[in-house]
């Protein structure tokens, strides 16, 4: 048959379907139950559905009095417009309490169908052509539109399995291989589809191999902020080993180098403590506690954090929780002295690592800081505590 008497179905990522190149009404003529009816007999058009999970698809949830009923309305009505779309003949047949899609004058394409054959087949054999084709056939989820289906997110969830099961094996391939640039197109398009940590290390990883430093730093930003705003996470050990490879790669130009005692000082003249990001934290407190090892010097290693009025962490992404993160940080800064280091490592949470201090002298500088977050209008809606971590 030809490619113009095809009725091709789009379900991964946005709903579609044309004949001879042609839409048909999608979100128009097709929409609601008429458009899931018409999706579920054409994702099912091989082996066709039993009267009975096509009642439980549709009308599972209890809400009408006749299902029965409305499945044979719903019927009607697919076939009334589909004699206005399509070519003339049955489309759908049913026949010992099966459903099926029959169009013996059309034949069905469905993209989940073909995504899925072809991505079982790929990791079967663990062939790279098969595995590439299944990573481009998946364009987003398994008909996000209608995310809220039981069946729909059963295919749903499936699908996602298997299309990291290829992005994973296709990375390993391709690296093994050295075929960098065009893994990473691969990755460019996943970490659209899921700005997951996963997808994002893969882009590092490609990114690191090519020798493309500063633009995997680039990404390590990104996702470490991201984390951070949304989820309230500190990077990951994954995410501090791409960090530290980074950055003992980046080097210098010639031109550059001449500064470099510039470069190390600090930019602006800062009387209070010093703030730094998590993995800078990390490195300096190692570093602090192989020199105690030949100075003999006091420090302490405290975590300041918050909680809501009733003694419980704040949600994710709640306003109150990033202005009451921004705040404390404020007030940590000013009642630090200056050879004090301390970063945030959530949005509740600040670690503090103290020079010549004692367990009064935390107290004390504890105080400081919840009378300076007094200063902010809600101080009242949050409760500040604090812990002594390790003490030296």
């Amino acid at each position: 048959m030809s490619e113009e008497a095809q009725l091709k179905i789009h379900m991964m990522g946005k709903i579609s379907a044309e004949y001879n190149g042609k839409s048909l009404p999608v979100g128009t003529a097709l929409s609601g139950r008429v458009l899931q009816l018409f999706l579920i007999l054409l994702y099912y058009h091989d082996s066709g559905i039993s009267r009975e999970e096509l009642l439980d698809m549709m009308y599972g949830s209890g809400e009408y009095a006749n299902p029965a009923g409305s499945l044979r309305a719903l019927v009607f009505r697919l076939r009334r417009i589909m004699e206005e779309c399509l070519p003339a003949g049955e489309h759908i047949q049913t026949e010992g309490g099966v459903y099926r899609w029959v169009s013996k004058s059309v034949s069905v394409y469905v993209d989940a169908r073909d995504f899925q054959a072809t991505a079982e087949k790929g990791l079967e054999k663990e062939n790279e052509e098969e595995l590439l084709r299944a990573c481009g056939l998946y364009q987003g989820e398994f008909l996000a539109q209608l995310a809220g289906e039981k069946w729909v997110t059963i295919v749903s969830v499936r699908c996602q399995e298997l299309y990291f099961r290829c992005l994973r094996s296709l990375s390993r391939q391709m690296q093994e291989n050295r075929e960098y640039q065009s893994l990473l197109n691969i990755v460019n398009n996943a970490c659209q589809l899921y700005p997951y940590e996963e997808c994002q290390i893969m882009k590092m990883d490609c990114l690191i191999a090519m020798k493309r430093f500063r633009e995997a730093m680039q990404v390590y930003k990104w996702v470490v902020r991201q984390y951070f705003e949304e989820q309230g996470l500190p990077p990951s050990e994954k995410m501090l080993e791409r960090f530290r490879t980074m950055s003992s790669q980046i080097r210098y130009t010639t031109d550059m180098l001449k500064d470099v005692r510039e470069s190390l000082k600090e930019r602006d003249a800062v009387n209070g403590p010093y703030y730094c990001s998590y993995p800078s934290f990390i490195d300096s407190y190692r570093l602090l506690n192989r020199l105690s090892e030949r100075i003999s010097f006091e420090k302490v290693l405290i975590c300041i954090f918050f909680v809501d009025i009733r003694g419980k962490a704040l949600d994710d992404g709640n306003d109150l929780l990033k202005e009451a993160s921004s705040q404390l940080r404020k007030a940590v800064g000013i009642s630090l002295r200056k050879g004090d280091l301390f970063t945030c490592y959530s949005p509740s949470q600040y670690l503090i690592l103290l020079s010549g201090a004692d367990q009064e002298e935390c107290q004390n500088i504890f105080q400081r800081i919840e009378q300076n977050l007094r200063c902010w209008e809600d101080w009242r809606r949050i409760r500040l505590k604090y812990e002594v971590l390790s003490q030296v």
